[in-house]
């Protein structure tokens, strides 16, 4: 319940406006009482203080001066000053010329309006591709018609070709213009970008866009005369084929990464009872370590402890490389372990494994492991190595079902781009 009032109080000071508007909000219901708050108040009342001292007569001056004081006042009346100057000529040592505080206006409607802001979805890759393919498509139409206007130019009508060539070059311009911002778009926003520079090297991705820039920018130096010639419709055409074996090459990979999860028997199926099994063969799917993983025993009917499995994950090294390759596999590629302790002979570079595999759980895979990670090193405490285990088996479930989760919206919004595009 105070976690609920808490979030009310900032999300309601949050949305309070102005810097006026926050200070009226805090006069108003007295939070800052006597923590600074009344600082503006001291200074009024000290300025109507002095002025009442003023009007009361402990400063009044003599009385041989009285004469001499409204003569001066009378003065000030008729240099045409601010009639507020001489409003009260009781007060002239200079009271009255302080700058008074600026009155705080109630706060509006709009003023507590919390304006929801939206944030967009990142681009899906499948998205992103099937609008790269129509690009690819229409520029394509595009380099056709200019190449077949090549053929049937007509030479008489010098004018009228001019204007024609400045029509189908500006058309062009636009067409390849967009194509180039879809493929830069995929580029950019892929969801596996590791991928792409596998098939293709990032430096020569950058080469080609440049090269079509290029291209374009000597079609257009030349304000479209002569038309597009037939060297840049190649170079154009060159690209567009270069970008759809890039494609080509991604699906391909793409059917035999799908092909090779349908064999992994973890993924489905009714696994009651066998738990350990199924989070053994997810473990063992990517593990890239040279010994085998051990096979992974219940601690409850293994009265000796620790089991082979449990000591194979004590020194945190093998629970970290097997993290960081399934944040790779994963789609939100963050918060992987980069510094960690290879040499695992020292008792304390095992306890700074395990606690940076801890963190990394918490923070990437939300979830909140409880390991009495000394216990585990010390190896006399059962209880610690239950809790281990438990650890160990909540992380492997939470891993597995956020990776195929993955999987399957990938498929679903594939079939979907596709029955659409058909």
């Amino acid at each position: 319940m105070a976690k609920v009032l808490q979030v009310d109080v900032a999300a309601t000071v949050l949305s309070l406006g102005s810097i006026a508007h926050l200070q009226y909000y805090f006069a108003r219901t007295g939070l800052l009482d006597g923590k600074g708050g009344q600082v503006a108040e001291d200074q009024r009342s000290r300025i109507t203080g002095s002025a009442g001292v003023s009007i009361a007569g402990v400063d009044e001056p003599p009385p041989s001066s009285s004469l001499e004081e409204e003569e001066s006042v009378l003065v000030l009346e008729d240099s045409h000053l601010d009639a507020r100057t001489s409003e009260s000529p009781v007060n002239l040592n200079g009271s009255s010329w302080e700058t008074q505080a600026h009155a705080v206006l109630p706060p509006t409607v709009s003023t507590y309006n919390q304006k929801a802001v939206y944030v967009p979805s990142p681009p899906d890759t499948t998205v992103l591709r099937a609008e790269l393919r129509e690009a690819l498509d229409e520029t394509r139409e595009i380099l056709r018609e200019a190449g077949i206007g090549m053929i049937v130019r007509d030479q008489n009508s010098a004018l009228k070709t001019a204007h024609w060539d400045m029509v189908k070059g500006l058309k062009l311009l636009e067409i390849v213009t967009l194509n180039v911002r879809a493929a830069r778009m995929y580029y950019t926003s892929h969801g596996c970008p590791q991928r792409l520079y596998c098939i293709r090297p990032e430096r020569e991705i950058r080469a080609d866009l440049h090269q079509v820039f290029d291209t374009l920018c000597r079609i257009v130096s030349r304000d479209f005369a002569g038309g597009v010639r037939s060297a840049e419709i190649e170079s154009i055409w060159e690209w567009t084929a270069i970008v759809d074996e890039l494609l080509a090459a991604e699906e391909a990979q793409e059917r035999l990464e799908k092909k090779e999860r349908e064999t992994w028997s973890w993924r489905q199926g009714d696994w009651t009872g066998r738990e350990r099994e199924r989070e053994w063969l997810f473990l063992d799917t990517f593990d890239l370590h040279h010994e085998p993983l051990p096979h992974w025993d219940s601690p409850i009917e293994n009265s000796q402890l620790p089991t082979p499995f449990l000591r194979a994950l004590r020194n945190g090294l093998r629970l970290i490389q097997l993290h960081n390759e399934l944040v790779m596999k994963s789609r939100r590629r963050f918060e992987m372990i980069e510094n960690f302790h290879t040499d695992t002979s020292k008792p304390y570079r095992c306890a700074d494994n395990l606690r940076y595999w801890v963190k990394a759980a918490q923070l990437r895979w939300e979830v909140k492991l409880d390991v009495d990670v000394l216990g585990v090193l010390r190896g006399n405490d059962d209880t610690a190595w239950r809790k281990f285990d438990e650890a160990v088996l909540q992380w492997c479930r939470r891993v597995r079902e956020e990776i195929s989760t993955e999987w399957e919206n990938s498929l679903r919004n594939t079939e979907d781009v596709e029955r659409i595009r058909s």
